[in-house]
């Protein structure tokens, strides 16, 4: 079994690289599209499919995954 501190220090170290395969991942951009896309209908209920994919691309965009700074 590993150490608390040791589990701690091989996420820090994998969360780089696990990030990168996530972008990598084809199922990651149709996951967001579909919800994202879900989002912005939603909240402008909106059933144009051409300003809601347009939207949605541009806010895909702007979602980024990055490592979450942890304290001492």
């Amino acid at each position: 079994m590993l150490s608390a501190t040791t589990i701690q220090s091989l996420s820090t170290a994998l969360t780089p690289e696990v990030i990168d395969y996530i972008f990598a991942d084809e199922r990651w951009v149709d996951f967001m599209m579909e919800v994202v896309s879900d989002a912005v209908s939603e909240k402008l209920g909106s059933q144009d499919l051409d300003l809601v994919t347009e939207l949605s691309m541009v806010i895909m965009d702007n979602i980024n995954l990055k490592p979450r700074l942890l304290g001492p």
